[in-house]
């Protein structure tokens, strides 16, 4: 039997119309939807598609942000690593947390490690950190209280308390409302220490200490 052409063009096209009502159900276009992601014990959890509301269910081993634009709602996590810029992300309590992409937020009730080495990010933790150590450009970070604290970029720290602090970068802002341990080897550097005592030692220059009151070391 001879096919016209006209016939031929339609019988191409029809694996292509089949598979139109799959392409429009992408996440990237499910707006206002959240996509849920169902955790695996012992595997990576990737959010790769940007502007995408994700909601992850499960237990949670290692989860990676690389998409850029998206909004994440999560449970607790051995690590979350956020590769990606501009995300918003909401957990439960983190085991290691590592924001290397800029202008992300995320908050938490606790986390033990936190790393950040992004521009622009913002963390806030309404317990404990453990340890944290900020090497990035104008990111903030806001805890209850901070266990070990170090400084190395030029960023914000407000916090209850922090037990062990040591800036090592310049322009830093810290306030704090008690702090046991204060060690500076960095430039103009703004601490603030509303209340208790104190042990500093200073070795940079033009920093601005308002410590009330204070022990010199």
């Amino acid at each position: 039997m001879t096919r016209t052409p006209g016939a031929l063009r339609l019988l191409l096209l029809a694996p292509l119309l089949l598979m139109a009502p799959t392409l429009a159900a992408s996440p990237a276009q499910a707006v206002g939807l959240a996509l849920p992601v169902q955790c695996e014990v012992g595997e990576e959890t990737v959010l790769a598609w940007d502007d995408v509301a994700y909601d992850l269910r499960g237990t949670c081993g290692v989860v990676r942000v690389t998409a850029d634009g998206a909004t994440v709602t999560m449970p607790s996590a051995t690590r979350l690593v956020v590769e990606g810029a501009g995300n918003a992300i909401t957990a439960k309590p983190l085991a290691d947390l590592e924001v290397l992409g800029g202008g992300t937020t995320v908050t938490t009730p606790s986390v033990q490690h936190l790393t950040v080495s992004g521009t622009g990010s913002s963390i806030e933790v309404a317990g404990l950190v453990e340890h944290a150590d900020l090497a990035g450009t104008s990111s903030a970070l806001s805890a209850d209280t901070i266990n070990v604290l170090r400084l190395r970029g030029y960023d914000t720290v407000s916090a209850r308390k922090a037990f062990r602090t040591r800036i090592t970068g310049s322009d830093n802002v810290l306030r704090l409302t008690r702090s046991d341990r204060l060690v500076l080897t960095g430039d103009r550097n703004a601490v603030t220490v509303a209340r208790g005592r104190t042990t500093l030692r200073d070795r940079g220059e033009d920093n601005v200490l308002d410590l009330r009151p204070r022990r010199r070391r």
